[in-house]
């Protein structure tokens, strides 16, 4: 295996400060071919992407509105357009989720897990390609209210919405990942 490879996965960095622009279509195939790679226990490819750029990102704005609605239903309808504005924080938001299907030996937790790594995939796509990547997630991630909102299924389960763009500014490396203590050697 080329070291390179190595040192590529290791200087990855999430990209918070994103501007234009973001993946051509061309580039967004060859990026999600390749995430559609990931490691996937029975080959159910359980991994579905959409893609938000221009004017559709309101649509996700109105989901964030929308949730914090229901978490705190007395919020001033001028705080509206700061919800809205989240959805274009970078010019394009890739929405992954996982389509869990019924299967004896491929659990959803499981179906979940090559999802995400699909996810991982894509940031490496992504800064391979010279575009940088935020991985975000958060409660309005994980209700039925922005399942419904978004029109995903019941078995629908999301990952995380990606926002895509360049970045703005050189990112600061990341800092020693302290494997030591996190390492356990078991060999006899």
């Amino acid at each position: 295996m080329s070291k390179e490879i190595l040192t590529f996965i290791r200087n990855r960095v999430s990209q918070p400060a994103l501007t234009e622009p973001a993946p051509q279509d061309n580039e967004w195939q060859e990026i999600l071919e390749a995430a559609s790679r990931a490691a996937d226990h029975g080959n159910l490819k359980p991994w579905r992407y959409r893609i938000y750029e221009g004017e559709g990102r309101a649509k996700l704005g109105e989901i964030y509105w929308q949730h914090a609605l229901s978490e705190v239903a007395a919020l001033p309808e001028s705080k509206k357009d700061s919800f809205i504005k989240k959805a274009y924080r970078a010019p394009a938001v890739l929405l992954i989720y996982a389509h869990i299907q019924d299967h004896p030996k491929v659990p959803a937790i499981e179906q979940i897990m090559a999802t995400s790594a699909a996810a991982q995939q894509v940031l490496l796509g992504l800064n391979a390609l010279g575009y940088g990547g935020m991985w975000r997630s958060g409660p309005a991630c994980f209700t039925q209210k922005t399942k419904d909102l978004l029109e995903l299924d019941s078995n629908d389960q999301i990952v995380g919405l990606i926002y895509v763009g360049t970045a703005k500014e050189q990112a600061k490396p990341s800092p020693d990942p302290m494997l030591a203590d996190r390492l356990e050697w078991v060999r006899d």
